[in-house]
Parts: structure tokens; sequence; C-alpha cells
């Protein structure tokens, strides 16, 4: 189908919620009298990507492919999956269309027209699926639950009584949604326990929840009532059902796969609130160190310290088998969703600083990397300060334990140094001074290779990762090569892709330029070189790129 060149509404829009995708559908229909979606989604078992024609009360048609195997979907079925997606994170370009342009698009696919129902859009996005992290719903036999807000709702609120005339759950989203499952079994858990305590019952449990990435800020309210008149006793009891509340707290993690953060918790026993209490924040600052010699020290939220204590020691240690002899080291890592770190090092002397940042700036950036896999989180490596102090002179005259790698270089060096310098008595100093420039650059130049390799061994890795990942082609193949002159390697750089098929719904409106294909590539080739150079402290530069789309 032809359609006129216009602009999206929007482009690449990241949607991570049903109220989102109804906001994006209302701004489009005030614009027009329908709207075309292109969508990128997941869920569980797959990934799709389809096309979607609404009117202002239903949708016209709908079609797409199963990225995975290929396969073509349509009408009925397309409409099911996008039920089934619905709520999941996607990708989406959004077009708002006038009544001829609508027309146009279904004359020109009547069949898929009369294979797609006609559902409207309130019942569509009414609809409460799971997401890739949610559990199934509970059975459809428990009646206590309440009708499920519709998504234009805000605050959405769901409440159900878990166990009848026993207690029951609110729960109020702030933003966001999470499985409702996720905060019964937590609420199972608190009741259960709280139930042992002599003399108390509980009867609701409030949570107030926020849902950010990976995460959901929760404030928790317990009503209940206690047979205790003491006002110590009962604040005894405020404290234990506390601690319960922050013990159980990891069953959201593990139903929902998002991690919770107790912001405060509330405890109103016989219709009194005794005392609301703030959470300990868990992403306070600890700054303390991590070795017993008092050596190194580490700045970091409380939350992750054992794992970056664990990361300075590490780092210190391969630091020291490199040859660099470390009198002190503080780790200040800022941040809380990401991680920036900055190091400030003391060494003692016998490297030029140079070698030294350029050494411990590739070590500190080699465990960044595991650890950020390790935690999920985004880590750089900011600031590398190098403090040099002089080594005393009987502490000088000590043997050094150095690598193997520095121990062959240092003995590589005094070869060449006795070489020359015998040559040196065997003639006069001019005669021979070509030969000692020869032998200074030859060093340099094995000390260069040294460090280059690994970058470029690095910057061919990572392009097979980050390549993987351009969206609407499928990467085929990588060829680099290198030339090494003098402190500079000058890279050759070749990439192959398949671009993703663009039938379907609308024809050629459903694909990107070949040209801005393409300029995504280069921009993400252009920037890991970059980070690459930065990280390894050696100079990369590209000589050609030749970017291949079929």
């Amino acid at each position: 189908m032809q359609l006129p060149d216009k602009a999206p509404l929007v482009e690449n829009a990241v949607i991570t919620s049903v109220e989102e995708l109804s906001k994006l559908l209302k701004e489009g229909l005030e614009k027009g009298y329908g709207v075309f979606l292109k969508i990128f989604a997941k869920d569980a078992h797959n990934k799709y990507y389809m096309t979607v024609l609404t009117d202002r009360s239903k949708v016209l048609i709908a079609d797409g492919i199963v990225v995975d195997t290929g396969q073509q979907i349509k009408g009925s079925e397309a409409i099911e999956i996008l039920k089934r997606v619905i709520g999941n994170p996607m990708i989406i370009d959004a077009y708002s269309l006038n009544e001829v342009e609508v027309k146009l698009a279904i004359a020109d696919n009547l069949e898929l027209y009369s294979e797609t129902p006609k559902v409207g859009l309130s019942e569509l996005f009414s609809i409460s699926t799971p997401t890739p992290r949610q559990l199934p719903p509970m059975p459809a036999e428990r009646k206590e639950e309440a009708t499920p807000p519709t998504p234009a709702e805000s605050p959405s609120i769901q409440q159900r009584k878990l166990k009848p005339g026993e207690f029951e759950v609110t729960v109020n989203f702030r933003k966001g949604s999470l499985p409702r499952e996720a905060f019964e079994k937590y609420s199972e858990a608190i009741a259960r326990e709280a139930n042992r305590i002599r003399g108390i019952s509980i009867q609701r449990i409030e949570f107030d929840a926020e849902v950010g990435e990976g995460v959901v800020y929760l404030d928790v309210t317990l009503h209940g009532s206690t047979e205790s008149t003491s006002r110590k006793d009962i604040e005894i009891e405020e404290r234990k059902l506390f601690h319960i509340v922050s013990k159980h707290v990891p069953i959201i993690l593990r139903v929902s796969e998002y991690k919770p953060i107790l912001r405060n918790i509330r405890v109103i026993l016989n219709g009194r609130e005794v005392k609301p209490r703030e959470v300990v924040d868990r992403e306070k600052k600890k700054t303390d160190y991590v070795t017993r010699d008092k050596r190194i020290q580490l700045s970091v939220i409380e939350d992750v310290w054992p794992q970056f204590s664990n990361f300075a020691r590490t780092v210190i240690t391969d630091i020291e088998r490199e040859g660099i002899r470390v009198t002190r080291a503080f780790f200040d890592v800022k941040g809380r969703r990401e991680f920036e770190i900055n190091l400030s090092i003391v060494i003692k002397d016998g490297i030029d600083r140079d070698t030294a940042e350029r050494t411990i700036r590739v070590i500190l950036t080699r465990h960044a990397r595991e650890l950020s896999r390790i935690l999920g989180k985004y880590i750089t490596v900011r600031r590398v300060d190098v403090e040099i102090v002089e080594v005393s002179p009987p502490e000088a005259g000590k043997a050094r334990v150095v690598s193997g790698k520095a121990a062959e270089i240092l003995a590589r060096k005094e070869l060449i140094e006795k070489e020359v310098e015998k040559l040196l008595q065997q003639a006069g100093l001019e005669e021979f001074a070509q030969l000692t420039e020869e032998k200074r650059k030859e060093t340099e130049e094995l000390l260069i290779k040294k460090r280059l390799e690994p970058a470029l061994n690095e910057l061919k890795s990572r392009l097979y990762s980050e390549l993987k990942l351009v969206p609407r082609v499928t990467f085929k193949w990588l060829k680099l090569n290198y030339d090494i002159e003098g402190s500079t390697a000058y890279v050759d750089i070749e990439v192959s892709f398949a671009q993703e098929g663009t039938g379907g719904l609308f024809g050629s409106y459903m694909g990107a330029s070949t040209d801005k294909i393409k300029g995504d590539i280069r921009d993400a080739i252009y920037r890991i070189i970059r980070e690459v150079s930065s990280e390894y402290g050696v100079s990369i530069k590209p000589r050609k790129l030749h970017i291949i789309v079929r």
C-alpha cells in the first residue's frame, strides 16, 4: 500500500505499560481519524514485529511476523498475540492518519481487513495479561477479586481478599504495575508469621507501590488488632511486625523479578497508629576499609558493599601482580542504579606515572565489566588518580616481585642496554648512535604492541556483541584488519547485515531506510572504538569502514 510520506507521531518510543500505550493512542486519535502502529514486542516465548491499523473506536487490521521463526501472523491470531504482549515493554512507531488514508489502507488490504476481528480499543486495553516477569493469574473461581481497573485510571488499585474472613490486601500503584501474586505471597508470609504473635490478628495489609526500572518502592501499612493493653507491650509488638515486614520482602523479588525497596512501614493496631517508622536506607553510602592492614578503603551504597569490597581487593591484587607496589587506595563508587568508579591510588616509585595509570585503568575496567554482568547494573570507570611516592634506600635495594610479562620486558631491556654498552666500548659513540636509536625504537614498538593487541582483541569481541543488537537487521559477519604505525592502530572494518523483511500490512511504510540503518551501525562502531581506546589508554583510529545491508 502506498501512503503519503509523512513524519511519524513518535519513532522508536519505548512503551512499558498499558497506560503509556493508551495515552499514545489517544494522542494520535486527537490529531487524526485513525492510528497506524508498528510494534516490536516480545513475551516469554518469541519476539514479534506487528502492524496495527485502528480508527477512533476499534482495531481494523492487524498482522505481523514472529521474528525468531519468520512465521506470518494475521487477523485473529495477531489480535491474540497483541492481547498477550500488551503491558510488556515494547518499541513503537506511531502515525496519525486522516480519514482518506485509513480508507485507502482498508481498500488495499481487504483480505486482512476481513480476517481481523473488530476489537474495541477499550476492550483491548482493559485486558490484564502477565508479562514475562509475571506468574499466571489466580484461578477465576476466587470471586473476591475486585474488577481490574482500566488503563486510563491513575493511580490503579487492585484489591482482593486472599483468605476470606481473615484479612484483605490492597495494592495502590502510583506508577507502573506488578503481578498481584507477588503481593499475595508476600502478604501471606507476613500474616502467617504475625499471627503467631500471641494476641495479634491481621485484618488488612495495604501497599503503596511505585514501579521503576527493575525496582519497586513500597510503603506498607498493617491494620490489625491486639489483646495487649500496655503501651510498652504494644510497642514491642509493633517492632516485631516491623521486622516481619522487612524479613519477607525478598518474596517480591523472587516472584516479580523486581527489586523491592521498603520506604516506610506503618502499623495500626486497634485503630491506633503506634508510631510511623522509616525503613533504614539500604542505599545509604558506607565508607570503610576492606582489608585488615587498612590499605584499601571503599565508599559505596550498603546494598552492594559485599560485591564491591571483593571487587576492590581483587583489583589491587591484580595491580600488584603487574609489579606496581600499592601503598593505599580509595575506591569512591557513586550512584545507585548505575555506578561510577573513581579510584585514588598511591604507589611506590619504580614505574612512570603514565604507564602505571594505563595499567591500572585496564585492570579496573576489566573487573568493572565482570561485576557489571554479575549485578546486572551499568558500571563505568571515570577517574584514576595516581600518586607516586619515593622508596626509602633500604627498600629500594630489595628484590621486586614482578609478573612474568613485566619480567620479560625488563630482561629484554637489560640485554639491549648491555649490548649497546659493549658496542659503544668497542667503537666511538657517533658510529653506534644510530644503532642505539634503533634499539630504543624496537623496545618502544614492543611495548606499544603489548598494549595494542589486547585492545584490538577486545574491540573485535565487543563489535560482535554490539552489532547483534542493531534493530531491523540481522548481523551476518565482521572483518577487521589493522596496521600499527607508531603508537596508533589504524583499523579497516567491513560488516554485513541482512535487512529484515518489510512486507506486510503497509508495504514500504513498514521498513526503515537503508541509509538510516547504515547510519545507526556507523555510529555504534565509532562509539565502540572510542570506548575501547579510552579504556585501554591506546590510540585506535578507523581508516576504512564498509557497511553492507542486503
